[in-house]
């Protein structure tokens, strides 16, 4: 065997010790707790007194949710947790978000509404309406909820459970998949794997360690931890607002805690094969932030996940045109070798990712099409790569943002004035905030 062919089998180990790394970590993870339970009656290490559990306010932004926000009002509502209070921040919605909520709130004194009419320069969309609405909430914990996540009954007291657990302000969970679609498990599973390769749970929950990671479609938040680090404020012009979040918040002395969230709520962000490459590619950019490491994550699919099955249908039409045999000693050695090592890389691949798919209770079946879905998670990746070093700008809904290299927004961000609320209106419903100023302040 040439020293060059032996150069690349040592170097096709590696990546089996990897993979074997990866799968042992898995394992490690789920040995570590990182599952969230269903809170029990029968749990004796979290409150047992109703009047015991601390308060907590479900704050939820919308922006033209009119088909997910009463769905996600009615999970929320048959929550079994004593104290809860909803507060629903209509974000300048053009559908009929607005009424919904405020029909929910007419019947329900928990529910309020508060609209947001103008975004201020030096804001993005998302963090604006959270920090504007979180100003008069006065409950000991903040679940900031996206709309189109769907809460099983028992999901606010098991997360503040872990919390009290763990002794942490900041907990935030990987969802279960409430994928409907072909394309969406397809896709969303392997993309959400790919963020998770860089993202940890045995790297991030170090305390320790300068890595953090948060899921913002399910964030919750000790109220005096998010005032002490000043909020989404200090994040308005994150792509994405959740891990500079809790990048903050863990430099600031906040301990953090991520978890799986698989058997407390689900969530579908996406519905459609568009929708899902361009939701992607932003949270790629946002969450990586670098062209190295995107450029990182797509050498380690080609490498790591697309590679095996290259070779092995190599492996087989060598084998179809050159039967067992006919080759010298060296060759058919060769050939054996790289048989081993693919059945290795294979088996191994596979186990990772069936691991992984079981956290988000993803349907395995789908493992069967698994190089269809690395060949277009990479161009996924590829496009974000692309927003981020070559356009330097990237589309969101209505708007185009122009970036920098390192994903950061470019538009003026000099500190807004602090937004003032407007009286609160008859009943349950907040009805308005008056406007931020429309001129940022040096």
């Amino acid at each position: 065997m040439s020293i060059l062919a032996v150069a690349l089998f040592a170097a096709w180990g590696g990546v089996l010790l990897i993979l074997l790394g990866l799968l042992a970590a898995q394992f490690l993870t789920l040995r570590q707790g990182v599952l969230v339970r269903p809170w029990s009656p029968a749990d004796r290490d979290v409150p047992a007194e109703p009047d015991a559990w601390p308060s907590v306010c479900v704050v939820i932004p919308a922006r033209n949710e009119a088909r997910e926000i009463g769905r996600c009002l009615e999970a929320v509502l048959a929550q079994d947790y004593p104290k809860l209070s909803v507060l629903v921040v209509d974000d300048r919605s053009e559908d009929d978000t607005a009424a919904i909520v405020r029909r929910y709130a007419q019947r329900d004194p928990r529910v309020r509404l508060e609209s947001v009419f103008s975004l201020p320069p030096g804001w993005l969309g998302k963090s604006h309406a959270l920090w504007l609405g979180t100003r008069g909430v006065t409950a000991d914990w903040i679940l900031f909820l996206d709309a189109d996540c769907r809460l099983d009954p028992a999901a606010v007291r098991s997360v503040v459970a872990q919390a009290l657990r763990k002794g942490a302000e900041l907990v935030s969970l990987w969802p279960r998949q409430a994928a409907g679609s072909f394309w969406e498990h397809m896709l969303i599973p392997l993309c959400a794997g790919t963020l998770a390769l860089r993202f940890r749970p045995g790297r991030v929950n170090r305390t320790d360690g300068e890595d953090a990671f948060a899921n913002g479609a399910f964030l919750l938040m000790l109220r005096a931890a998010y005032e002490r680090i000043g909020g989404h404020r200090e994040v308005r012009t994150a792509l994405i607002e959740d891990i500079p979040l809790a990048e903050l918040a863990k430099r600031r002395g906040v301990r953090c805690w991520v978890g799986s969230g698989r058997d407390v709520f689900c969530v579908r962000m996406y519905d459609s094969f568009r929708a899902i490459v361009s939701g992607w590619a932003r949270i790629f950019v946002g969450a990586f932030r670098s062209g190295a490491g995107i450029a990182l994550s797509i050498a380690w699919l080609l490498v790591g996940s697309l590679f095996p099955f290259v070779a092995a249908a190599g492996l087989a039409i060598d084998a179809l045109l050159v039967p067992p045999g006919s080759r010298g000693a060296d060759a058919e050695s060769l050939r054996r070798t790289a048989a081993v090592f693919c059945a290795a890389h294979l088996l191994l691949a596979f186990a990772v990712t069936y691991v992984f798919w079981g956290f988000g209770r993803s349907p395995r079946r789908y493992l069967v099409l698994y190089p269809v879905s690395v060949v277009l998670v990479i161009a996924i990746l590829v496009k974000a790569w692309w927003w981020l070093i070559v356009k330097r700008s990237i589309p969101w809904r209505d708007r185009r943002y122009p970036i920098n290299r390192s994903g950061v927004i470019t538009m003026p961000a000099e500190p807004s004035p602090e937004p003032v609320p407007a009286p609160v209106g008859t009943g349950a419903v907040r009805l308005g905030l008056a406007e931020a100023s429309e001129q940022s302040t040096g």
